[in-house]
């Protein structure tokens, strides 16, 4: 049998086997990011890298996957 290889929804790249659908470190940086949006919404994508250190294009796939909404932790469910 072979085994199943997950892949991150955000970075792409593989990981262990797991309940979420993203790896462990873009699942910390997707919550930083989020909690910084909260607390300053009306900030532009360059404050939120620079604040956050997380690269523009991963709050970009951020957007896109729609992460930034309160979800459960990149499970797909809202």
């Amino acid at each position: 049998m072979s085994s199943i290889v997950r892949v991150c929804r955000l970075c792409k790249e593989p990981m262990k086997n797991s309940p979420f659908m993203m790896c462990p470190d873009c699942l910390i940086e997707s919550d930083k990011v989020r909690s910084f949006i909260a607390k300053n919404p009306l900030v532009s994508l360059t404050e939120i890298s620079q604040s956050t250190n997380v690269p523009h294009g991963k709050i970009r796939e951020m957007v896109k996957l729609g992460i930034s909404k309160k979800n459960s932790y990149g499970t797909g469910m809202q």
